[in-house]
């Protein structure tokens, strides 16, 4: 954000990851390696960009755990963001976008690495 003659202009950087490709690989995250293949099978066909991707991702996947249980306490953003910013179409600015900034990391490795700093355990892949 920057202040130009007094107004605040909200400058918009492009998002690198798609905001539905974030919450999926979040929620595999949380699951094990036999649910984790039935989702992915259930979702290979769908379209990730489509709107209708996360309605369908929601159906499988209880998104409540983001809330009742995180991985990291970022993963509430993930929870807000579908439950108040997506009513009729996917938004990539908002809460999604803070969260891929500050909290998302693609890798799994990096990820469980990243997580286990912050609960001060020890990783080893």
């Amino acid at each position: 954000m920057k202040i130009f003659s007094g107004r605040l202009q909200i400058i918009e950087k492009k998002m690198r990851y798609e905001p539905n490709y974030i919450i999926y690989k979040q929620a595999t995250r949380y699951l094990n390696k036999k649910e984790k293949t039935e989702l992915i099978k259930k979702v290979s066909h769908l379209n990730i960009k489509h709107k209708t991707f996360l309605k369908k991702l929601t159906k499988w996947f209880d998104i409540e755990v983001f809330k009742t249980a995180p991985l990291i306490w970022q993963d509430i953003w993930l929870y807000n963001y579908i439950m108040y910013e997506t009513n009729k179409e996917i938004k990539k600015n908002g809460l999604i976008a803070f969260y891929e900034k500050h909290a998302f990391i693609d890798n799994d490795i990096e990820f469980f690495r990243k997580k286990a700093e912050i609960n001060n355990q020890n990783f080893n892949p």
